[in-house]
């Protein structure tokens, strides 16, 4: 069926392995937990799914690295905001 459907759509035929694996790689992408998606998957391991998607978690990882830093940069940014206004208040 799915041969079927690629074919009279038009698409690159696919396996359902394939399918699977970009399935898996979505949900990761689209921050679903790593322990949902090996228990989706029927993983026996955790460890099973990290070999198979270490690739994503690689760029999630680096994404999130990113945010982090974006994420401090401004807390301290409203800090230094907020202790200004706190010295011009004082000074009034």
């Amino acid at each position: 069926i799915l041969k079927k459907t690629l074919n009279d759509l038009k698409i690159e035929p696919v396996t359902i392995h394939g399918l699977r694996h970009t399935h898996a790689s979505i949900l990761l992408y689209k921050k679903i937990s790593i322990y949902y998606v090996s228990e989706r998957l029927g993983h026996a391991s955790i460890d099973t799914t990290l070999k198979y998607y270490a690739h994503v978690v690689k760029e999630l990882r680096e994404e999130d690295t990113k945010n982090t830093l974006d994420l401090f940069q401004k807390m301290l940014l409203l800090e230094s905001e907020a202790s200004e206004k706190f010295v011009q208040n004082e000074m009034k």
